[in-house]
């Protein structure tokens, strides 16, 4: 009765403590303080009570003062350190043995007796350091286990909770909202390929280094790695100012430096980066949909490698909107054209030298349930960011040499041009599909020309070209379009064996009246005359066009 009287009050506490701990830690650190201390102070003076009037009845035989001095000692150690506690009630115990033993010696007392009551006094001391040690344990396993649950274990940085917990702290405006802020993500849209070919340690690495650019632009307690291959940093709008963009672009530089020095795990990998200089929002969800969206924009404008937006608001409703288009492409493409369905129209081509000879260029379009026509800028875009080119490109192949196959003039057509995507031509799939097309509609593969656009995103060159070869030993043939638009032209040319090269249309509006535009496809026809290539003209409107052409050898 004597041990669990003495550690009444630590043991109490603790449970006290740790039950109403998510309420009283709701109150500022000053109201906390106060109300542990009334506490420990209400259970000491209920422990004193109840040991005073059991020893007034005679079932105890101990020394009060020298309890309530053990009660004021737990009292004190409580709110230090374990390290600090521990040594307190230990000199406690030292002084108290030491003065007891003399006093109690004096007075006459068998040894017997003071050794147990010794002993009963260390023993409930040792019971409220095991108290005061249990409570330290748990809070440490607690806050570890919290720090593990909010912070991402390859890295090191936070994840996803993390981010949504310092989102939850952030800082507030006079008038109650949210501080805006800088917001930077940078996704790696080609992590699950590398990891599915090079392995887990090989794209672990590639995401360790991503961090370590962080860190070296000293962002690394701003950033959060939110999912695999997903990097986002929240900066204040009132400390980062518009620098916002400027950072990402250092950030950038930084992370295409380290992919021409670091070898072959991160020389071809893309990666996307986005900034929005004066975000508000709290939600996790919306904030990763915006980075997302913002970073595939960024992937599919060479100009402009990192986008910038001003809120997250706009390129919601526009990530909204795309993802609608994706669900009614995907449904198309499965039979299901109850919202709209893709549509193919074919573009005569003429030459100039043969006019009886019959070769036409097909067009995709989207056809809407009232009927009106979308044309390819309102859907493909989209259909490259969402990763839809692959399929498209063979369902227009499969279609076109079906309906190919069925026309009774089928025999007279001499060439069907049809356009393949960049991500098409890297696909290892690609000239099973093409084969397997060919065969199943037994068009000749002479009549089919597959087109290159030149300002095309083509992620792996050399697999590209080892496609058009192999396209080529089929018997297909393979042109240019757009031709004269992109910045490497000439090694465009060197790179793919074309058969056609198909003059922007640019050049040709105005070939009658200008002589740069006349220059210049003179020239383009004297490079495909050297290469043995036939040159196509598109966007020709009228005979005059068409006699000016003819003259240059179009």
């Amino acid at each position: 009765e004597s041990i669990a009287l003495l550690a009444f009050t630590p043991l109490v506490m603790a449970c006290l403590h740790e039950g109403c701990r998510p309420l009283i830690d709701q109150l500022s650190k000053t109201a906390q303080h106060y109300i542990w201390l009334g506490v420990w102070l209400a259970l000491a003076l209920l422990s004193l009570v109840v040991i005073a009037g059991l020893r007034h009845w005679g079932a105890l035989d101990f020394n009060a003062p020298s309890l309530l001095g053990l009660v004021v000692v737990v009292l004190a150690a409580h709110s230090l350190p374990i390290l600090v506690a521990r040594m307190l009630i230990a000199g406690y115990l030292s002084i108290w043995s030491v003065l007891n033993v003399l006093v109690n010696a004096r007075a006459g007392w068998e040894s017997s007796q003071l050794l147990g009551d010794q002993a009963l006094v260390f023993v409930a001391a040792l019971l409220a350091v095991i108290a005061i040690e249990m409570v330290q344990a748990y809070r440490l396993s607690e806050q570890k286990l919290a720090q593990r649950l909010h912070t991402d274990p390859l890295t090191g940085l936070p994840n996803d909770l993390g981010l949504a917990q310092q989102l939850a702290q952030w800082p507030k405006e006079a008038n109650g909202d949210m501080q805006p802020m800088v917001v930077i993500g940078v996704h790696l849209p080609d992590l699950e390929e590398i990891d599915a070919l090079m392995g887990h340690e090989r794209s672990n690495r590639i995401e360790e280094q991503v961090s370590q650019i962080f860190e070296r632009q000293g962002m690394r307690s701003s950033v959060a790695r939110v999912r695999p291959g997903l990097f986002v940093a929240c900066l204040s709008s009132v400390i980062m100012g518009s620098r916002g963009a400027d950072l990402a672009e250092q950030l950038r530089a930084r992370i295409e430096w380290e992919r021409t020095t670091s070898g072959e795990a991160l020389r071809h990998l893309r990666v996307g980066l986005t900034v929005f200089h004066r975000a508000k929002t709290r939600d996790i969800g919306l904030l990763t949909s915006a980075v997302l969206a913002g970073c595939q924009l960024s992937l599919t404008n060479r100009d402009h490698p990192v986008h910038v937006e001003d809120d997250l608001a706009c390129l919601l409703d526009q990530r909204v909107a795309e993802l609608s288009w994706v669900q009614r492409m995907r449904a198309t493409l499965n039979g299901d054209g109850l919202n709209g369905h893709f549509i193919l129209y074919a573009q005569t081509i003429r030459d100039t030298r043969h006019p009886d000879v019959k070769s036409f260029e097909v067009l995709l379009r989207w056809q809407e349930p009232n009927g009106e026509i979308i044309p390819p800028a309102g859907f493909l875009p989209i259909a490259e960011r969402y990763g839809l080119m692959t399929l498209i490109d063979l369902w227009v192949l499969q279609t076109t040499l079906t309906q190919l196959a069925a026309s009774p003039w089928v025999s007279a057509i001499s060439k069907v041009s049809i356009n393949l995507s960049g991500a098409s031509l890297v696909s290892p799939t690609l000239t099973r599909d093409i084969a397997s097309a060919l065969k199943q509609s037994g068009c000749r593969p002479e009549q089919i020309c597959f087109e290159i656009t030149e300002t095309m995103v083509i992620a792996d060159t050399v697999a590209a070209r080892q496609a058009v070869l192999a396209i080529k030993a089929m018997g297909c043939k393979i042109s240019s379009d757009d031709f004269g638009t992109g910045l490497s032209t000439f090694s465009y040319l060197k790179r793919f064996p074309f058969d056609y090269l198909k003059i922007d249309g640019e050049f040709i509006r105005h070939i009658t009246d200008s002589r740069i535009d006349r220059a210049i496809v003179e020239s383009i026809q004297a490079i495909a005359f050297e290469m043995n290539t036939i040159t196509v003209a598109e966007f020709v409107e009228n005979i005059q066009q068409m006699e000016v052409l003819r003259q240059i050898g179009v």
